[in-house]
């Protein structure tokens, strides 16, 4: 690969990293903008759904969606874990969490979720399975080593959640309605704290990257934590529900510096492999 071409892949691969930070600082204005427009603060980023941050709060979903299948993880099973995690993304954008009362303009009480989710998922089903399609297609003409052990599994694990979920919106779509935003949510998030350390992992087995394993673990550990907490307080503590914003902002703060320092370590290189020792297997981890 000449120098102009390789330039081209690094810039694609940078642009992707910080497409994801931009994305997170443009849904944090429209968030303050309607509080600062408002009486009071709506109890979850979610609930924005049904605000004025409405279209930008389904945009930005799609759009991080998009930017994490695009984007090749630095290990097979990474990239799987991308894919997937994308992909529930647009699950989280399109089935919006339960409405609550608003603290300034939205929209209309008579809105219907209903309808839309069911246009939207059944949308993202169908492009989805057109998008597997292609890659099987495509991936029979080129040269390619086949999954690991780990990435295998991930792959397996991933497709149980969707398949679930597709079973969910065909048979029980009110329960999908009313339980699908938390669920994919959860999953999507459980799926970004497995990248993160599976960066960890990488990083340690790089003589170069070593100094941001402890980086790579704190926010895995403190996006652990976090998401734990709004699991704990939207079941067991409904009187705290107005703290689970300010943690959801502090998680979805940790999710963009993720993305700043990978962005940071692999200005120079494509991906994490370029770095490896010719001798290194590909474990996927």
């Amino acid at each position: 690969m000449d120098d102009t071409h390789r330039s081209a892949v690094l810039n694609t691969y940078r642009y992707l990293r910080l497409a994801m930070i931009a994305v997170v600082v443009m849904l944090f204005v429209a968030v303050g903008a309607q509080r600062a427009a408002a009486t009071c603060w709506q109890t979850s980023i979610s609930a924005y759904y049904f605000t004025a941050a409405h279209s930008v709060f389904v945009a930005a979903l799609c759009a991080i969606g998009a930017c994490l299948i695009v984007y090749k993880g630095n290990t097979d099973t990474e990239d799987v874990v991308l894919n997937f995690s994308g992909f529930l993304s647009f699950v989280v954008a399109f089935v919006p969490t339960q409405r609550e009362a608003l603290c300034g303009a939205g929209l209309p009480a008579a809105y219907e979720v209903g309808p839309g989710v069911r246009n939207n998922v059944l949308a993202l089903i169908v492009a989805g399975v057109l998008a597997e399609v292609a890659r099987v297609v495509i991936n029979r003409n080129v040269d390619r080593i086949p999954y690991s052990g780990w990435a295998t599994r991930a792959t397996v694990i991933g497709w149980l959640v969707i398949g679930v979920g597709i079973i969910g919106y065909a048979a029980f779509p009110a329960g999908f309605e009313a339980k699908g935003h938390t669920i994919a949510a959860v999953t999507m998030f459980v799926g970004i704290i497995g990248v993160v350390v599976l960066n960890a992992l990488s990083a340690q087995s790089v003589s170069q990257r070593t100094s941001y394993v402890g980086i790579y673990k704190a926010i895995a550990g403190v996006m652990a934590v976090l998401l734990v907490a709004i699991i704990a307080i939207r079941l067991s503590l409904p009187a705290w529900d107005h703290i689970v914003i300010w943690v959801e902002g502090v998680l979805i703060g940790a999710f963009a510096a993720f993305w700043l320092v990978q962005t940071k370590e692999l200005w120079d290189v494509v991906d994490r492999r370029e770095l490896a020792p010719e001798s290194t297997d590909r474990t996927g981890r």
